[in-house]
């Protein structure tokens, strides 16, 4: 395995002990094929990095944890990419662990693990469960600050949110059914959404439930939830809107494209359709004119919010903590049709 860079430094990339580096590149025998991954995933990662590593100033290391869907780690990792280079104060630096399906027990190990690398701080987007509530919270004990990306973890100490106003988001989805459903239009919305457990999944459901209580009164709104059935999902969505039709769809939790495909296999006819995340697919149905809007944020903005959040608190207040709130923009069919509201 090729590299040009000090075997201390790959262990540090790759959360690893030297020796087991090391035993990994020379190819010697007791080294687990998901091992050698990861020191080959941390060479790649330093070579993307070899011209950020050039620039003068604090290096910062940090960690970025996240569940979501793969279209939205992609954004993400994009995102990442673009953005860090970017950043003149100090130099970042991130080990990334991003998982479309990412188990409580594998997070919470995965933030014990940042906490014995001493990480300078840790982006995490998780459901908000009792055991990483009290893995974050060991971070903030042990001085590591956390900043939550996305979906908040709000009773614990993490030191900032960053992303969406969620519950603004979820009154924004309901203006837009109520503004475009037609008046014949069934008295039925279904809510779509990936896990309970994400705060950020609840706000926007609360956000979306209040104003249409206010807006539409007379509306049924079910939820249905993913949970773990994967590709199920798509039928059961589809089962449920041929038995019930709605007016409108609110897709929170995303896997938008296979429902629509079920719907298209058994000649549905789609309903008003309003999702989240501005990622390719989500761009390819917008073009395609499959769905009707999309609600989303720009996620260059929020690593640049979060790392600045981890300067503030590393300068002890030189530099100034990020404006809280994020911009909330709308993006429809044409896709040069766009529109921008401020989330507080």
């Amino acid at each position: 395995m090729s590299h040009r860079f000090p075997i201390k430094e790959i262990a540090r990339q790759a959360g690893l002990s030297t020796a087991t580096v090391d035993r990994a590149l020379n190819q010697r025998a007791g080294i687990r094929h998901q091992t050698a991954n990861r020191v080959e995933a941390a060479i790649r990662q330093l070579e993307a990095q070899e011209a950020q590593l050039a620039m003068a100033g604090r290096k910062l290391m940090i960690d970025l944890l996240v569940e979501a869907p793969v279209a939205f780690l992609n954004e993400l990792q994009d995102a990442v990419t673009q953005e860090l280079p970017l950043i003149q104060t100090a130099i970042f630096r991130v080990r990334s662990d991003l998982r479309a399906s990412f188990a409580p027990d594998a997070m919470s190990a995965s933030l014990r693990r940042a906490a014995r690398l001493k990480s300078d701080g840790v982006i995490v987007m998780a459901p908000d469960t009792a055991i990483l509530r009290e893995a974050v919270n060991q971070l903030v004990a042990e001085g590591i600050p956390v900043v939550t990306l996305a979906t908040d973890m709000p009773v614990t100490g993490r030191a900032a949110y960053v992303g969406l106003d969620n519950f603004n988001a979820g009154q924004t989805a309901a203006w837009l059914i109520r503004k475009w459903c037609p008046p014949a239009a069934p008295q039925r919305v279904l809510v779509t959404k990936r896990n309970e457990a994400f705060h950020g999944e609840t706000d926007r459901e609360k956000g979306f439930r209040a104003a249409m209580a206010q807006d539409w009164p007379d509306a049924q709104i079910v939820t249905m939830v993913q949970g773990s059935d994967g590709p199920a999902f798509s039928h059961r969505v589809a089962d449920g809107l041929a038995a019930h039709p709605v007016a409108a769809v609110y897709s929170i939790g995303g896997w938008n494209r296979p429902i629509l495909d079920e719907l298209n296999a058994r000649g549905m006819r789609r309903p008003l359709w309003i999702g989240h995340d501005l990622d390719p697919e989500n761009r390819a149905l917008l073009a395609s004119e499959r769905i009707d809007a999309v609600i989303y944020h720009d996620l260059a903005e929020d690593i640049r919010h979060a790392c600045q959040c981890f300067m503030s608190l590393h300068s002890r207040g030189t530099v100034p903590m990020p404006a809280k709130g994020a911009v909330l923009r709308l993006m429809l069919p044409p896709m040069l049709a766009c529109g921008e509201a401020q989330s507080d």
